[in-house]
């Protein structure tokens, strides 16, 4: 029987490493326009540098995974609980609100009704399924984008219950703050930002840009500017899911995912990384730096143009 091979000394030793830089060869197999705003907004001195810099936005954008599938979990089930709820008449937290063959349905428009539609009906032309799904399947095949646009649709017969079930810890949370539609548009472009967020996530886009954290319009061209601008957003999409459950916050503040990002959204780990783009695979390498004070953080707008939406990502 074959044995084994030996564990390392070291688990934290870097697989593979070797002297030789081979930085050029891997930037070549990337293409230039994905590149260029790397060299633009980093001002590499070197190949190296400029893979470093590639490598740490990859890192940093994997790192929000755990955050994105927290809070769109946790975020869809209240708002589903609360429309089952008021629409079954306090009778199921999980029933079929959606489904406008249903007494006391949600009435929805447009591509929320669409997509819906599209999983309780199959054929051309669209029949109704004869075993409708369950609830909980609908909600688990619909994509994050589905449920900002049905918060910012209801109506006043629905919205001050659904946005105070949803978000009962907001410190302002009763029905008539929720009353007022200026205060229901600034959570729901929360919603909508965590969903511009979950994107750029899921599409392989960069999440450190400036144009996107609204920085551009500052003069804040520096790339530390946009690493806090990009932790100062991560604080705000925490806050979002405080607002609807501070056990799940809390459960991510003491989980990996959150000591992942918040060793990697640092300007120190960019630096660790421009400067040693394979030694930098050992978050240890740079977590000490990661008390150092930052710069002021930059004010940064809250809203930006929405994205296309894709089931590449959803969570179960």
């Amino acid at each position: 029987m074959s044995q084994p091979p030996p564990a390392s000394a070291d688990p934290l030793q870097a697989p593979n490493s070797s002297p030789v830089d081979e930085s050029d060869k891997v930037l070549a197999l990337l293409s230039k326009p994905r590149l260029t705003p790397y060299k633009q907004a980093f001002q590499p001195a070197s190949d190296k540098e400029h893979l470093g810099a590639y490598l740490w936005a990859q890192a940093v954008s994997a790192s929000l995974h755990p955050f994105i599938g927290t809070a769109e979990v946790v975020l869809r089930n209240a708002i589903h609980e609360s429309l089952s709820l008021q629409c079954s008449r306090g009778k199921s937290s999980t029933f079929a609100w959606y489904d406008r063959a249903q007494p006391n349905s949600l009435p929805l428009k447009g591509k929320s009704l669409e997509k819906v539609e599209a999983l309780l009906c199959e054929g051309t032309p669209p029949i109704r399924r004869a075993v409708q799904p369950t609830p909980d399947a609908v909600v688990a095949e619909l994509t994050f984008g589905f449920w900002p646009n049905v918060m910012e649709g209801l109506s006043q017969r629905y919205a001050p219950r659904t946005f105070s079930d949803v978000f009962r810890h907001h410190p302002h949370s009763r029905p008539a703050h929720w009353s007022r539609e200026e205060n229901k548009v600034q959570v729901v472009l929360r919603l909508k930002r965590l969903q511009d967020l979950r994107n750029r996530v899921c599409h392989f886009e960069p999440v450190w840009k400036p144009h996107w954290l609204g920085l551009d319009e500052k003069g804040n061209r520096h790339w530390s500017a946009a690493v806090q601008a990009l932790r100062i957003l991560h604080g705000d999409m925490l806050e979002l899911v405080g607002w609807c459950s501070p056990m799940a916050a809390q459960a991510y503040k003491n989980s990996f995912g959150w000591n992942w990002f918040s060793r990697l959204c640092t300007t120190a780990a960019v630096q660790t990384f421009m400067r040693d783009p394979s030694g930098s695979a050992l978050i240890p390498a740079f977590s000490k730096d990661t008390a150092s004070p930052e710069p002021t953080p930059p004010k940064v707008t809250t809203d930006a143009p929405e994205l296309p939406q894709s089931s590449g990502c959803a969570g179960p």
